[in-house]
């Protein structure tokens, strides 16, 4: 709790010219002389603290210490924010949170306040035990350290068993992905945290590899040679989950209402799934190969609670 306080005093701080003690005290609900402690120790740290002296004196920072509002523009750090807060989202840090307030320093509270909440981002799960965002935070220490990591995946193919050096987390299309060097395929792979259980960080070190990320392709797992292109179309009763799935661009109305649907995808289970988790809501134009797919499993349903009659 001090901690945080004093980072919250050096924030406040940096946001103001100087603060009474007796102002601080109630802000920050402690004793005015638990606030000289406070601001000793923070003096002690290096923060380079000064004290005005007067009716009109307080508490401050040299005016050398703060940021140089000529660096960035009022936009540039409305964008800045944005961005941290929406990592600050995902990983709770205290380092993060101070950054954020850190940087609203260097420009007028006024303003920031109107243009730095234009944009949310925000990456936390809806569930409130979801424990990707411990996840991230393990994977960000691996990364660090260079340790490797060993985890359980599971892929279209199969389940694996995999060692890898972690090297990037990343975000894209509302998915979180590890790219890492994989020691059973020996090469790098994007590695999507959904995926991935009963996962352990190693004590065993490995030596940084060359690698690019711009060079990933960013299709991830459905980008490679065995994709078809896919035609399917929708009852017009599905056209909000069409435009939360394709979005409101990416779709056809035909003229029964129907909404047609094109994309390329690799024929597999994973998307026979999807596509009879519709039920009679959609139709498969093409190709055959998934048409035929389709009918088959939907048969072998039909057998399995035929029975049952």
């Amino acid at each position: 709790m001090k901690l945080e306080r004093m980072l919250s005093i050096i924030t406040y701080l940096l946001n103001h010219e100087k603060v009474k003690a007796q102002e601080l005290a109630e802000k920050f609900e402690v004793s005015v002389r638990t606030i000289y402690r406070d601001v000793d120790a923070i003096a002690q740290a290096g923060i380079p603290i000064v004290t005005y002296q007067g009716v009109d004196g307080g508490i401050g920072i040299i005016d050398g210490y703060k940021l140089d509002k000529s660096l960035l523009t009022q936009d540039e750090v409305s964008e800045i924010v944005t961005g941290l807060k929406g990592l600050h989202s995902i990983n709770e840090d205290v380092k993060i949170k101070f950054l954020i307030e850190k940087l609203s320093s260097i420009t007028n509270k006024s303003d920031y306040v109107s243009t730095g909440n234009e944009i949310m981002i925000d990456l936390s799960p809806w569930n409130a035990n979801d424990r990707l965002a411990l996840r991230i935070q393990e994977l960000k220490k691996a990364i660090r350290k260079r340790k490797i990591i060993e985890f359980t995946y599971c892929s279209n193919e199969k389940i694996t068993e995999r060692k890898v050096e972690p090297y990037v987390i990343v975000f894209k299309a509302a998915n979180w992905y590890l790219y890492a060097y994989c020691l059973l395929r020996q090469d790098f792979r994007l590695f999507k945290l959904r995926r991935i259980s009963e996962m352990a960080v190693t004590d065993t070190g490995f030596e940084v590899r060359e690698c690019s990320i711009d060079k990933v392709k960013w299709d991830g797992e459905f980008a490679n040679d065995k994709n078809s292109p896919i035609v399917v179309v929708f009852d017009r009763s599905l056209k909000l989950a069409v435009s939360d799935i394709f979005g409101v661009e990416n779709y056809q109305i035909m003229e029964d209402g129907r909404l047609k649907v094109s994309f390329n995808m690799e024929v597999n289970d994973w998307l026979c799934g999807f596509i009879l988790g519709f039920g009679d809501k959609i139709e498969v134009v093409e190709p055959s190969e998934l048409i035929n797919k389709i009918k088959n499993i939907a048969q072998s349903v039909y057998r399995v609670y035929e029975k049952k009659e």
